[in-house]
């Protein structure tokens, strides 16, 4: 058998299995912007840096979150109900539970949804595209709603 021309330069160990620690996950030291192996797509692998634009329809979104609690909170002290049965348990334990709740809630539906990001932008194009949006658009829909019934209960 023939050896190769050139020495294997690859020592036994994968630094792909090399597990960071929890603290360094958010600092900002990885240079990755997309996946590079075909291995990657098929599981959940986050990357280091995300498009600018991602952060802005995140920032946006929690933005119109903050605002759809502000609001029912306002259309509460109008004499209207919450329907929500989760969100009206959390309201009867006072204003401050109710917002850190809500906020909470769609913050870590954010999180999950820029986890699987990657993987699902690979597989469903204009899923991953459209995602971010329409939660936006969810947001915008219900605050137009919240605001429609602000004219209606409150006398002029």
């Amino acid at each position: 058998m023939k050896e190769p021309a050139t020495k294997e330069r690859r020592s036994d160990k994968d630094r792909r299995k090399h597990l960071k620690k929890f603290s360094t996950l958010f600092l900002f030291s990885g240079k990755r912007k997309k996946l590079r192996r075909i291995e990657d797509y098929k599981k959940i692998t986050k990357v280091d840096w995300y498009h600018p634009t991602l952060l802005i329809q995140i920032l946006i979104i929690l933005g119109l979150s903050l605002l759809d609690a502000a609001l029912t909170l306002v259309l509460l002290n109008e004499g209207a109900v919450e329907i929500n049965p989760v969100m009206r348990y959390y309201i009867n334990h006072g204003p401050s539970i109710f917002v850190m709740v809500k906020y909470g809630l769609t913050a870590l539906a954010l999180i999950i949804m820029v986890a699987l990001h990657t993987s699902i932008s690979v597989r469903y194009r204009t899923l991953a595209s459209l995602m971010f949006p329409s939660c936006i658009l969810l947001f915008g829909s219900v605050i137009v709603w919240e605001l429609y019934l602000l004219t209606k209960l409150s006398p002029v």
